[in-house]
């Protein structure tokens, strides 16, 4: 019997340290929340950094959504 486990929603604050692709404009670490819905299949990612500008902000949260392996890990059987 198989038992295969998937994440259905998740919200998750984490710290993005420098990146490749993605500069976080300065020396501490940017604020990150995610969320994810598997039922309606939404991934969002919200910059925290009050300190960033919009366009700063929509690069990151672009670049984020688009490492692969982030999004993968969601739908990965456990």
């Amino acid at each position: 019997m198989e038992n295969k486990r998937y994440i259905n929603q998740m919200h998750w604050v984490f710290d993005l340290i420098d990146a490749d692709g993605v500069e976080t404009q300065g020396k501490e670490p940017t604020r990150v929340m995610m969320f994810y819905d598997r039922g309606t299949n939404l991934i969002r990612f919200e910059i925290l950094d009050k300190g960033l500008s919009k366009d700063a902000k929509d690069h990151i949260a672009w670049w984020l959504h688009h490492e692969s392996h982030i999004c993968e890990a969601l739908n990965d059987p456990a």
